[in-house]
């Protein structure tokens, strides 16, 4: 962020110059040269747009969200059951068709079952949240070592993240590499699914 101010200021400085005193087309040109390096040191990505169009990261949403969809509906399952025991008790109660104790028992087994159920279903809605972050890691590290990749010959001085809301508000829209990126992104994750489905026949 330094040394995008710093870039930001010394075209200020340029433009101060420039305007402050004539000069010659030879340095007109020159200064103009410097600006268009020092724009071009720079670019974005919009991570938003970058991971919502990543196939791996549609893949692995796919999968999660057929994952979690199981366990809902096996958990609204257990939980309706659940419900069923307390019904039939409460019927077979109020029409005198248990004794106490059989009442005491029935309740207490009731009980047992309704605490069991909450403590494993947080249990499994904890674990699915945790296996959700690795999801979003694991795409996110994957974006950030090809962006690695894709600069290791020092491109870009800086490439920028962004999303929405910033923190880049403004910028010219050649800067935006984020199709590239994506691109790129996008052929290798093919590539390397294709080879992961040989190895697997």
């Amino acid at each position: 962020m330094k040394k995008m101010f710093a870039a930001l200021a010394a075209l200020a400085v340029l433009a101060g110059c420039k305007n402050s005193a004539p000069a010659s087309s030879a340095q007109d040109a020159a200064a103009s040269s410097d600006r268009t390096e020092t724009v071009s040191d720079i670019a974005y990505v919009d991570i938003d747009s970058l991971i919502a169009n990543y196939d791996m990261y549609m893949d692995l949403s796919a999968q999660f969200e057929a994952k979690a969809k199981k366990i809902e509906g096996e958990l609204t399952s257990k939980k309706r059951r659940l419900e069923k025991e307390v019904r039939d008790y409460q019927e077979k109660a109020s029409n005198g068709l248990m004794t106490r104790s059989q009442m005491a028992q029935t309740e207490e087994q009731l009980q047992s079952k309704m605490q069991s159920y909450e403590q494993s279903s947080q249990k499994i809605l904890a674990e699915l949240d945790e296996e959700q972050q690795v999801m979003t890691n694991q795409v996110i590290y994957s974006i950030m070592s090809y962006i690695k990749e894709y600069n290791a010959n020092l491109r870009y001085k800086m490439i920028l993240s962004t999303t929405g809301s910033g923190p880049v508000l403004d910028a010219d829209p050649a800067l935006n590499i984020t199709a590239e990126i994506l691109r790129e992104l996008n052929q290798r994750y093919v590539a390397e699914k294709g080879k992961e489905t040989k190895a697997k026949k």
